[in-house]
């Protein structure tokens, strides 16, 4: 349906028109993340009406002194489905950050963009938003990272906030392979965030210590980071190859949101779920996933693929040893599990960004077939004879 923005007005939002922006976003969001919003949506902001008067558009805001900064945060963006794509979110994001100018923010982010999103992302990069890596997060807040982290609602698995530079910092970080990035989620996902889920399994049955302290053995910990190692690198050099021949070229990032998830569902559930840690991206700063289902499918089934496959091995090698198949092997297999889970079952909101998600939309046949496999080699080739 064709708009023209010159028969929208953006204005402020009046604290009673906020249960008409609570409505919007159940229109507007999956099931989950408009909850969320409901629950959590700030009552200063900046909405878009049409000639009739309708709210079709909002963006909550709210400021924050964290440490020595003025924070101006951009909270929840949302548009009416029917207006999607007419640049009303952008006109309405404009408004917004000429405000916070005026209100003498000297630092304005958001509260979290899934870079996957292509027209939310690239309607923030068009007003000058830009990635902010968490390294430069950490440079200027120091200390007061983590009060950031809890003013900011930073919301998601794959979200990343987004911060407007000043004129002295960089206007876009490099974009690299981001193989370091890998490498610090590969450590913090064995040293630490596996550490954890064994030791609250191990919680669930038992709460000796001696039970509780076998996880943490040093041999238990350098094997359980090597194992995830290999697994990351089957993973990453298939989805590079099959970048590769699709003529893209590949940058991994980290999900600072996704691993503060994973941490918190270690911790309350010994739940392990490393695909959390983050994901790759293609180079172009403004590409367009919503255009390359094909492409990204690929990616993701090429990384999916070699992972299952190490499951089966491991599988396979406890089916063959059932009475002593070394500690080693299980945590293998565990890993293996807690990946597949990401690669073939959660492919519905708020998880599309994983790889299964990736894989459902490009062709669901093909997810299928994943999902059958990855339930033989779990459920099935245990108890064949």
């Amino acid at each position: 349906m064709p708009v023209s923005t010159d028969t929208i007005t953006i204005r402020e939002l009046h604290p009673e028109e906020l249960g008409r922006v609570r409505d919007l976003g159940r229109r507007a969001f999956s099931l989950p993340m408009g909850l969320l919003m409901a629950a959590t949506v700030s009552p200063q902001g900046w909405v878009a009406q049409d000639a009739s008067g309708t709210i079709i558009g909002a963006l909550t805001i709210r400021i924050a002194h964290i440490g020595k900064h003025r924070v101006g945060i951009l909270d929840w963006a949302v548009v009416d489905p029917l207006y999607q794509g007419h640049g009303i979110g952008k006109a309405v994001l404009e408004q917004a950050l000429v405000w916070m100018r005026q209100q003498k923010c000297d630092k304005i982010v958001t509260t979290g963009v899934d870079g996957y999103n292509s027209p939310s992302w690239n309607a923030a990069h068009a007003c000058g938003l830009r990635y902010w890596p968490v390294v430069q997060q950490l440079r200027e807040f120091r200390w007061h990272w983590l009060k950031l982290l809890l003013v900011i609602p930073h919301i998601g698995v794959s979200t990343f906030i987004l911060h407007l530079p000043t004129n002295e910092q960089e206007q876009e970080p490099p974009t690299t392979s981001g193989v370091r990035a890998i490498i610090g989620v590969m450590l913090f996902l064995g040293f630490f965030l596996l550490p954890v889920s064994s030791v609250r399994n191990v919680a669930w049955e038992s709460l000796s210590p001696s039970a509780l302290l076998a996880p943490l053995n040093p041999a238990t910990l350098l094997w359980g980071t090597i194992l995830t190692g290999i697994y990351l690198g089957v993973r990453s050099t298939g989805q590079w190859l099959a970048a590769r021949t699709q003529q893209l070229s590949l940058t991994f990032r980290l999900w600072d949101s996704g691993l503060i998830m994973a941490t918190l569902l270690a911790v309350a559930f010994g739940a392990f779920i490393p695909a959390f840690g983050g994901g790759f991206y293609i180079r172009q700063s403004r590409f367009n996933y919503t255009r390359a289902y094909p492409e990204m499918g690929k990616i993701m089934l090429a990384g999916a693929v070699p992972s299952l496959v190490l499951l089966a091995v491991f599988t396979l090698w406890i089916r063959l040893s059932p009475t002593n198949p070394g500690a080693v092997v299980m945590l293998g297999q565990y890993i293996g599990v807690s990946l597949a889970l990401t690669d073939t079952v959660l492919f519905f909101p708020p998880f599309q960004s994983l790889p299964a998600g990736h894989i459902w939309r490009w062709r669901r046949a093909i997810w299928f077939i994943g999902f059958v496999c990855f339930l033989v080699i779990w459920l099935v080739l245990p108890y064949t004879p």
